[in-house]
């Protein structure tokens, strides 16, 4: 005797399959991600200091993009700064975005869960250089 499904139950079964894969593979990433050098910038869009180390960190983000991650964590609003806590958290930096939000211009660079630098207005690119090669040791 042949026993059929119905087309609820084979896709509700294709999408537990199709979900359950996909959380491996997004905890894979994670995973991923953790083992990478990770830096923070903290800044706000009325921050003048924001505004000159943007820069910096930006095309630093071109040169070490593939060998650290970046993560920006905007403080301009309460809006923005809710989303940032988010990501800090999904980071692990819940504890260092408190300590910090009000520090605009802070970065810092990260290697697993060890703060490896810290600096906060700072416009020179040698410093960052210097951090980030560091941390990629």
């Amino acid at each position: 005797m042949k026993k059929f499904i119905s087309k609820t139950t084979a896709l509700m079964f294709a999408f537990v399959l199709l979900t359950g894969s996909f959380a491996i593979s997004a905890e894979a990433s994670a995973n991923a991600v953790r083992k990478k050098p990770t830096v923070v910038l903290i800044k706000a869009e009325w921050c003048g200091a924001c505004k000159r180390v943007d820069p910096i960190i930006s095309s630093l983000r071109k040169e070490y993009g593939g060998k650290m991650n970046f993560v920006v964590l905007d403080v301009t609003d309460e809006a923005a700064e809710a989303k940032s806590a988010r990501i800090a958290k999904s980071y692990g930096l819940s504890s260092f975005f408190r300590t910090n939000k009000r520090k605009t211009s802070t970065v810092a660079v990260f290697k697993g869960s060890t703060k490896v630098f810290q600096t906060a207005k700072n416009y020179r690119r040698s410093a960052y250089v210097n951090a980030f090669n560091k941390a990629l040791k």
